[in-house]
């Protein structure tokens, strides 16, 4: 099970080398000590990048916006900056900002599908929904496994036909970017409130109660989002990790293959899947699950490993 999301970012990280220098006086013998020598620090594109991860990563996103408009000042066509640049302005809600970078993003790299799906975030966010619909509707063109972007574009679908509260949303929103689980589970159940339809809040109020350690609520929760919107499958697929959880092995099963008929590219079901079967001592199909995975992502580690581990017994 992983945090819904609605966008993915990517992470790099850069290495500093000390050089030692030991000196030593002529003539006698003498112990010698190692001094460290000042490191040169080169602040180049790579650099920049990195601090600007950094300070994401902490949620400074003002220096985040700082360090990575440094990095594209050195390499202004690199789509991949202007996406992380788009993403840290988004974060600071200067959405009018981020649409620039992310749509320069797009231009300068037409297949980078996460650019196209953060985009389209933050259109949605404007309330441009037909607007964000063709962005999300671009990623799932270039990646049809895009699991986040799939996501994205059945909520502009909801909200295009009027079926989506915008507080509701708002609340939401503000629940994912909740660190304290407390706080998201309260987020999330205020959004309820305004909308008690809203089949993905209840996903991940049910993702919440889980990593808080209430499998009760989170059953209730995954249910409930099942219930209101059965082609959900990212609830289905959520609603048999916590089976395996609980070791109901053949319900997990069940639910997670719903998951994938409602969506067959859904590489983290696969895995899932596979878990399920070897709990169920089923092996083999096991091994057919991290297969399918690999056809659809080549380099999935899961996979890879377990398939090692697995067809050499």
């Amino acid at each position: 099970m992983k945090h819904p999301s609605t966008f993915h970012q990517s992470l790099m990280a850069s290495a500093l080398m000390l050089m030692l220098g030991i000196s030593c006086a002529g003539g006698a013998s003498v112990s010698t000590v190692a001094v460290p020598a000042k490191a040169t620090v080169v602040k180049d594109v790579d650099w920049y990048t990195a601090e600007g991860i950094d300070a994401f990563a902490a949620g400074d996103f003002d220096r985040a916006v700082t360090d990575w408009q440094k990095a594209v000042e050195l390499n202004p066509r690199s789509a991949r900056l202007r996406n992380f640049l788009g993403l840290a302005y988004m974060n600071r809600s200067d959405n009018g900002r981020a649409m620039i970078e992310l749509e320069r993003a797009t231009e300068l790299d037409p297949g980078m599908a996460e650019a196209f799906n953060n985009y389209g975030y933050v259109l949605f966010k404007q309330r441009a929904y037909e607007e964000a619909l063709e962005a999300y509707g671009h990623a799932l063109a270039i990646d049809p496994s895009y699991v986040a972007a799939r996501r994205n574009f059945k909520l502009a679908l909801q909200a295009t036909a009027g079926n989506l509260d915008g507080w509701a949303f708002t609340l939401a929103e503000e629940g994912q970017r909740a660190v304290d689980l407390d706080q998201k589970i309260a987020l999330y159940q205020r959004a309820l409130e305004v909308d008690s339809t809203y089949a993905d809040v209840h996903n991940n109020l049910g993702a919440a109660h889980y990593y808080d350690g209430n499998m009760d609520n989170a059953l209730a929760s995954f249910n409930k989002a099942v219930d209101i919107d059965p082609g959900l499958a990212e609830g289905y697929n959520n609603l048999g990790y916590l089976y395996i959880d609980l070791g109901l092995y053949n319900d997990a099963i069940e639910n997670i293959n719903r998951a994938l008929e409602i969506d067959p590219y859904y590489v983290d079901a696969y895995n899932n899947l596979a878990r399920a079967f070897v709990q169920n001592g089923e092996v083999e199909h096991a091994i057919t699950a991290w297969e399918s995975t690999l056809r659809i992502q080549p380099s999935n580690q899961v996979a890879i490993r377990n398939l090692q581990r697995f067809q050499t017994h």
